[in-house]
């Protein structure tokens, strides 16, 4: 919608008052020898342009739970991979839907956006707030295109940047209390899983066992490329408790990540991947073949991600060397 502040006003050599307006799609520009004059057109065309604007936005009351379901299920959805919807909307249902969910869209504001977010950054939650001002964020930009609303009440809040602290290692003290404490757990199979093939959190749903290896499919695929797997010899401490039944594979990662903090309450699930790339190292396993086994060759690296190709028994070989 046109403003009046993106007016740009010149005076011509021959005198003339003139105003361009050159955004938004248009090319309107008024002329006069009258300064007043060229405002007062200019005002007036703002004016009925928003309000031929307004006039055009739908008349019925769209209630923010209905419209973002309905954005989740035909865009999110459609464009994401499951994992990264099935969290978004969970964050949804329990951060968005509590306070706006009743709500028409239009009736929510700025404010009522900062309050949400400065309620979640209270709680001492900044990930969790950027992730519901992103979600927010994508929601009302699709209601702005479907011209429910005529603008975002998301471009005026602000919250500050979440500095996210880095996963740290196990130590070997931890790791093997941890070991010991996970004897009787419903998951032990998936925490030794973890420990011992540094696999992302999401990527144990894929495992297979593929001789004497495990393959996941990479977390870093993206909807709509290619799914690529990787595979991880299998350390001779974890062939015991292989292979995995379908339910095993089949337990949500928010089980997985609250029974773990409840044994080690100072770390993280994600420390597992951090442990498991440390400990190699410090067994002297070459870098480059750990980061094969993680998926971290640097793009940038065309010897180590594209040329190099180590032997199954190279990297069988190499396995044996870990220890905790």
């Amino acid at each position: 919608m046109p403003k009046l502040k993106y007016g740009r006003f010149r005076k011509t050599r021959d005198g003339l008052w003139q105003v361009r307006y050159r955004r938004d799609g248009f090319d309107k520009q008024f002329t006069s020898k009258n300064l007043n004059t060229v405002k007062d057109a200019f005002r007036e065309w703002v004016r009925s342009v928003n309000d031929e604007k307004k006039d055009a936005l739908p008349k019925k009351t769209q209630i923010f739970f209905d419209f973002s379901e309905r954005y989740f299920l035909q865009v999110k959805r459609a464009n994401v991979e499951k994992q990264t919807y099935e969290t978004q909307h969970r964050c949804a249902e329990l951060h968005i839907y509590p306070k706006f969910g009743a709500l028409p869209l239009r009736q929510i504001t700025p404010m009522k956006c900062q309050e949400l977010l400065n309620g979640i950054l209270a709680e001492g939650k900044g990930r969790t707030a950027e992730t519901v001002k992103f979600i927010l964020g994508e929601i009302f930009r699709a209601a702005v295109g479907e011209r429910i609303i005529t603008s975002s009440p998301m471009q005026y809040v602000k919250i500050p940047r979440h500095i996210r602290e880095n996963g740290k290692a196990l130590s070997l003290d931890t790791v093997r209390a941890f070991v010991a404490a996970i004897d009787n757990s419903p998951y032990r199979k998936q925490f030794l899983v973890f420990l011992y093939t540094g696999i992302r959190r999401d990527e144990i749903h894929s495992l297979q066992i593929e001789g004497d290896f495990v393959s996941v499919i990479c977390g870093k695929c993206r909807k709509g490329q290619k799914k690529r797997r990787r595979k991880i010899p299998i350390a001779p401490e974890l062939r015991a408790v292989l292979p995995l039944s379908e339910e095993d594979l089949a337990v949500e990662n928010d089980v997985l990540t609250g029974n773990f903090k409840k044994l080690c309450p100072a770390h993280h699930l994600n420390d597992l991947r951090h442990t498991f790339i440390s400990r190699c190292q410090e067994c002297g396993i070459a870098k480059t073949l750990v980061d094969v086994w993680t998926d971290h060759t640097d793009k940038k690296d065309m010897t180590a991600g594209v040329y190099t190709h180590f032997s199954e028994e190279y990297q069988l070989r190499e396995m044996e060397k870990l220890k905790f």
